[in-house]
């Protein structure tokens, strides 16, 4: 029987209700890293995506929410000095590579595989069969994994054939000095930790007093426009039925996904009202046979924080970081309690191909004693602080946020138990609940999030909120 929800605002009250508490109890700069609930790969059952609980540079846990139950996993022995700052991000996309083999519907893999990928995806990115994508039935389990999709492939790959699962890794951020930032991430597939990252977004001598993070890929955009190609050049594509506004993808990427040099993925460095202008020439160059999406970028994470108003850009490819010159720089550097959401609002003024506004900006509430939220827009290289009412209510250590993969960000403020969510498409502030709980003394470090239930077309979402100083959990139901 499909679930039904008959809840309404007003009718029902809002109920907190607690949670197995954490294994440890909350200390600064302890945060959790969330599977995204706006992945448009969230996995089918049996699969899911959990939390990664990040205590210090050597413990983590992931929190299952569908048992309310923690698994310690291994060390991930990161570098730097842990506390205020520390952050993460996640992202979808795992392990990539080059089969050695494929059949009918299967890719003999080169990754280690520590665990079923029953629901996720494989993507053959290049050679043989790119462009492909199918859902894994099932994997072998060790080295060179043979992976089982549900329906057979168009083309079957064989060793020419790269590939990206789309099973999910948490980057993590921890601080410290020039010489000993932390930067790696944990691997949903493999269960393992990658090899140290390259930590230094250049000179940055230190990093503290907060910090966030944020991917913007494809996975949790979705598709953003899409089409079939007129013509096509080195650097270009074009589709002459078109009307976009000037440079709206800039730093966005368009895969091409069937028809000529399908499985290719760039970078969109520009674009007229029907010409993109991609950052690196095409391989093989895309025709009138070319159908193509445009998405939120897999190449890129942001960071900010550190109470300063630069802005980092992490190249997951090249491994590399970037300190982005904004055409205009933020009005005010970001305190304790800042948060940093990419918005992916549904509204039709927000998806409107011509003037597409979601995956574009990052919205960041100040923190710092202050009420101002100012908005980064990807493809303008911009800042801007917007107006919104009421701007009374100030947020500073202790505040984090969750998102719902729409256009509400949740705010549990400073350490008070008092809650708001900011409505993106209206720019209106309004109170959600009071939680009648004792927090610890507060805290920087973000351990508020979002989890859905989905079945069919009923979705439920629940709040989590990890409370200061404490190791009480608890969770609120949505209601709409």
């Amino acid at each position: 029987m499909a679930t039904t929800n008959s809840l309404r605002a007003l009718l029902d009250l809002k109920v907190p209700e607690l949670l197995s508490p954490t294994p440890v109890a909350s200390a600064a700069g302890v945060c959790v890293i969330a599977g995204d609930p706006a992945d448009a790969y969230y996995p089918t059952a049996p699969g899911y995506i959990p939390e990664l609980i990040v205590v210090n540079a050597t413990t983590h846990y992931l929190y299952n929410h569908n048992e309310d139950a923690y698994v310690q996993i291994p060390s991930g022995t990161l570098t730097g000095t842990f506390g205020a700052g520390a952050c993460g991000t996640f992202h979808p996309m795992g392990p990539t590579g080059t089969a050695s083999a494929g059949g009918a519907s299967t890719i003999t893999t080169q990754t280690t595989l520590n665990r079923r990928l029953d629901g996720y995806v494989i993507r053959i990115t290049g050679g043989t069969g790119a462009g492909q994508e199918r859902t894994i039935a099932s994997n072998t389990l060790g080295a060179n994994s043979v992976v089982t999709v549900t329906s057979a492939w168009g083309t079957a790959p064989d060793a020419t054939s790269t590939y990206v699962l789309i099973t999910g890794r948490y980057y993590v951020w921890i601080p410290g000095t020039g010489s000993a930032f932390g930067w790696k991430y944990f691997d949903l597939a493999t269960m393992a930790w990658s090899s140290a990252l390259t930590a230094n977004p250049g000179a940055l001598a230190s990093f503290g007093t907060d910090g966030r993070c944020v991917a913007t890929a494809g996975a949790l955009t979705g598709t953003l426009a899409t089409g079939t190609a007129t013509a096509g050049a080195s650097t270009t594509l074009t589709d002459g039925g078109r009307a976009w506004g000037t440079n709206q993808w800039s730093n966005m990427q368009v895969r091409i996904t069937t028809g000529t040099g399908r499985g290719q993925v760039r970078t969109i460095s520009s674009n007229t009202g029907t010409v993109l202008t991609v950052s690196a020439a095409w391989t093989t160059t895309p025709d009138a046979t070319s159908v193509y999406i445009i998405e939120g970028n897999d190449d890129h994470i942001f960071l900010m924080g550190n109470a300063n108003v630069a802005l980092y850009r992490y190249s997951i490819s090249g491994n590399a970081w970037t300190t982005l010159s904004p055409g205009v720089a933020r009005a005010g550097a970001p305190g304790a309690g800042a948060s940093l959401i990419h918005i992916l609002a549904s509204d039709s003024v927000w998806t409107t191909e011509g003037a597409n506004l979601k995956g574009r900006y990052l919205y960041s509430l100040r923190g710092g004693g202050a009420s101002a939220i100012d908005v980064y827009d990807i493809a303008a290289n911009s800042w801007s602080a917007i107006t919104y009412g009421p701007a009374q209510e100030t947020f500073t250590t202790g505040t984090s946020g969750g998102y719902d993969g729409n256009s509400r960000i949740y705010l549990q403020k400073d350490a008070t138990n008092r809650w708001f969510y900011f409505d993106v498409v209206r720019q209106e502030l309004r109170p959600w609940a009071t939680v009648p709980l004792t927090q610890g003394a507060a805290l920087v470090g973000d351990r508020t999030w979002a989890e859905e239930y989905r079945d069919g077309a009923t979705t439920l979402r629940w709040i989590y909120h990890w409370m200061s100083t404490s190791s009480t959990l608890y969770r609120t139901l949505v209601i709409a």
